[in-house]
């Protein structure tokens, strides 16, 4: 912990690591670019910057991670050698560690336990807890290569905290709830072919008389349904196995209960005095979680636009948010059924989505 002193507006705070140590860290993580912070105007990769948050104002700072970091964190308290990859995430937890940060990973168990991850969850949990207790000095001899691994793991065993004790990780999450059917949706409209202009025209004309609209998907849909989509956003969509398929559409749709859990967070930071840093090695996820933060702190060009879509896709888009409350949509008024709506959806998506190719 960063020991403050708070002195006529002159900061003075002494931290766990050295200066050089340091800097490698902020360096390491600003080559990966690995964060999107709830926040512009400060430098997100700098220890200062969270600092000087915390001893002027009292605002705290939560890191939300994903499933591959959590896990990447796991396998190093567990005694894996460190590697290119997972060098990063030992430089978050040094990171985390020296700015007071909190580190949230309960949607990385959802996520595991939803993909069938759930026998060991509560020792994991109990170790992933634990492993944020280990001096920052240790996770950056691993981030800056000068140990292969811990000498010494956290046991195997399972340990007890009120952490894992409160955690359920079978609850149905409503978030992925919503988006999933988008995902399935964009999916196959994308498979589909044809201009980019007409895919994303055709997905906003479902979401406003089918479902629900949603910032993130729709963010989402501007990279996906573009002239020149990112090849990994729905993972290997085109697969014989239409089953594996289906898979990649489901990770899509946790790439999105992740961004749409931090973009609830930005709209509650005012009152909440938390800021929210997503930390996540995959690019799309970053990239839509960079295009709803620029939407939502004041950027003035569409994001239809910036993703070279034509006039008519923002004069759609435009037309159906200011009506939402429309009675011809098919859930306004929020039906009785809903749940049995959902499901009737999800399951003709899906059936379309495992027909062979």
């Amino acid at each position: 912990m960063s020991i403050i002193i708070l002195d006529d507006d002159q900061l003075m705070y002494h931290s766990p690591l050295r200066p050089e140590d340091i800097a490698a860290v902020q360096n390491i993580l600003r080559e990966s670019g690995c964060f999107v912070p709830s926040f512009v105007g400060v430098d997100a990769y700098s220890i200062e910057t969270y600092i000087i948050q915390y001893a002027k104002s009292r605002t705290e700072t939560m890191f939300l991670f994903d499933r591959n970091l959590y896990s990447q964190v796991l396998a190093l308290a567990k005694g894996a050698r460190v590697t290119p990859t997972t060098r990063c995430a030992a430089a978050i937890m040094a990171f985390a560690s020296c700015a007071n940060a909190q580190i949230e990973p309960n949607l990385a168990l959802y996520e595991g336990s939803a993909s069938g991850a759930r026998r060991a969850w509560r020792r994991d949990l109990e170790i992933f807890h634990k492993s944020d207790e280990i001096h920052p000095g240790n996770w950056v001899l691993l981030a800056r290569g000068y140990s292969e691994r811990f000498d010494r793991r956290i046991p195997a065993k399972r340990l007890r905290t009120e952490a894992a004790k409160a955690f359920d990780p079978t609850a149905k999450l409503r978030f992925y709830d919503f988006v999933y059917p988008i995902a399935l949706k964009m999916a196959l409209i994308s498979m589909a072919g044809g201009r980019s202009d007409k895919k994303m025209l055709e997905l906003l004309d479902w979401l406003y008389s089918c479902w629900h609209f949603s910032a993130p998907a729709v963010l989402l849909a501007t990279q996906a349904l573009s002239h020149d989509p990112p090849k990994d956003i729905f993972k290997n969509i085109r697969s014989a196995d239409r089953r594996r398929a289906l898979r990649g559409v489901e990770n899509a749709a946790w790439d999105l209960v992740y961004i749409t859990a931090w973009f609830e967070r930005i709209k509650a930071q005012p009152k909440a005095n938390e800021l929210t840093v997503l930390c996540s090695r995959d690019k799309v996820l970053l990239k839509v979680a960079e295009l709803l933060r620029e939407a939502v702190l004041g950027e003035t060009l569409s994001p239809f636009e910036k993703a070279g879509f034509g006039d008519s896709v923002l004069a759609r888009y435009n037309s159906h948010v200011s009506d939402l409350s429309n009675p011809k949509r098919a859930l306004q008024p929020w039906p009785a059924n809903f749940k049995d709506y959902r499901s009737e959806l999800v399951s003709d998506l899906e059936a379309k989505l495992l027909k062979p190719i």
